[in-house]
């Protein structure tokens, strides 16, 4: 009886080791194709980031700047070579050893711009980098899977193979145990993943451990902080263009969608009077310290009322209304700016401290077809309006005195309905054979004190 005993625990034991060695060898596959995945997924998007950032100093020939992209892409846990090569397969800049497990043209085996290439323990990435929708470039990375796999298999392997020695009742337990305690921070980390992927770019991971899994947990935090710094630096380029213009950019970086097309739209030039002599007085620190105060005043009336600041001239400011979205009412909204603008100029300078210096703004505008979209060569662009349109603006606000808005007759036909107008007879602009019909925008002392 004993010896049944004897045998039948054998029994239960041997079928104990057996069910921990299958859930030991499912557990650890399961890890390393998760694993795998997320390196796989975070090797394409350090490629694809390469190729971006390589832009630029590729077409520059920037040697400097190429060995710095290719020793920070170096840097990365588990890259073991990294190369950015020309068009024709000259290498620009390279991480030794040599690399070797991509071949030099891949242009026939892209697939959404990512090649990627396995080779027993070794992933080989590459990226194109493009520019105006031409391949100028490859971005090439390779990852030694096994370095940031393999030591997490091995401690696994290590593990299950004591606990499946000292099975027991308790072994049972506390195998699930060491199973779930295994598997936790990987699907913590994933679920991190997954929110990274969605956009969340502050999500962070808290390592649990300080094995190989705390420093893949520690390298996806890293990444998250540089996603996160380069959205940041993409916020900041969002003041220097239109969140059209930005947003077009980034979805289509070649710039199709930007390209020069027609419209109707109402340009307004606002120019500060009398800037040159009231700057001479002045230290350059304050001149511009005056000038952002003014611009920043000028700007949020101007995008409050849904224009398009084009462009800061000197001491003036060139905007449109009704591109690059359309609008029906891009007249009227242009008026209203500009009312709101000498409002806001009046009420500053009613707010004035003593040695504080008094501004006026003259205000032209006017309505009529341009031709917005990029503007320049493949190295500058500028997203802008160009047109006799623009030109009549411009004129329009070198007439206006201070405080005074003048509309040509196009735009007076479009506003009389929601704006006072007063005819200041016919002017002849510069450049132009035809006189203009030329109206001031009547801004009643009590609503500008309003």
């Amino acid at each position: 009886m004993r010896s049944l005993q004897l045998k039948f625990s054998a029994l239960v034991i041997a079928l104990l080791v057996v069910a921990c060695v299958v859930l030991a060898w499912m557990a650890t596959r399961h890890e390393r194709a998760s694993v795998e995945a997320e390196i796989e997924r975070s090797a394409i998007a350090l490629a694809k980031n390469l190729a971006q950032d390589a832009k630029v100093p590729l077409i520059e020939d920037d040697q400097l700047a190429l060995r710095a992209l290719v020793q920070n892409a170096g840097a990365e846990r588990g890259v073991v070579a990294v190369q950015l090569a020309m068009r024709d397969g000259r290498v620009a800049a390279a991480l030794e050893p040599a690399f070797g497990g991509i071949p030099a043209t891949l242009a026939e085996s892209y697939e959404n711009g990512v090649y990627l290439e396995r080779e027993r323990d070794r992933l080989s990435v590459a990226a194109e980098v493009t520019w105006s929708n031409d391949r100028i470039g490859e971005a090439k990375i390779e990852i030694d899977l096994a370095q940031l796999v393999g030591p997490i298999l091995r401690e696994t392997r290590t593990q299950l193979a004591w606990v499946a020695l000292g099975v027991t009742a308790f072994g049972v337990i506390a195998g699930l145990g060491f199973v779930a305690l295994l598997v936790g921070p990987l699907r913590r980390l994933r679920a991190g993943v997954e929110r990274l992927a969605a956009g969340d770019l502050a999500v962070r991971v808290p390592p649990t451990s300080r094995d190989e899994v705390g420093e893949l947990t520690a390298a996806f935090n890293e990444m998250g902080e540089s996603l996160q710094q380069k959205a940041r630096i993409q916020q900041a380029f969002g003041r220097y263009a239109s969140d059209y213009v930005l947003q077009t950019l980034l979805e289509s970086p070649e710039g199709a969608d930007l390209k020069g097309v027609e419209r109707d739209v109402t340009v307004l030039f606002a120019d500060i009077r009398g800037f040159t002599r009231l700057s001479e007085g002045l230290e350059p620190a304050d001149v511009v310290a005056l000038l952002n105060d003014v611009f920043q005043l000028v700007s949020d009336r101007i995008l409050a009322r849904g224009g398009t600041i084009d462009k800061f001239i000197g001491d003036s400011v060139m905007a449109y209304f009704g591109a690059p979205v359309p609008s029906a009412d891009h007249p009227i909204a242009a008026v209203s700016a500009g009312v709101d603008i000498a409002r806001a100029v009046e009420e500053r300078n009613a707010k004035l401290e003593p040695g504080e210096h008094v501004i006026g703004v003259g205000i032209g505008i006017h309505t009529g077809p341009v031709v917005v979209g990029n503007i320049g060569s493949d190295r500058r662009t500028d997203f802008t309006a160009i047109g006799d349109s623009v030109n009549v603006a411009a004129r329009l606000e070198k007439l206006a005195r201070a405080g005074e808005i003048l509309v040509s007759e196009a735009v007076q036909r479009r506003v009389r309905g929601s704006h006072r107008l007063r005819f200041e007879g016919e002017r002849q602009l510069s450049g132009r054979q035809e006189p203009v019909h030329v109206y001031s925008v009547d801004l009643p002392a009590s609503e500008a004190a309003a």
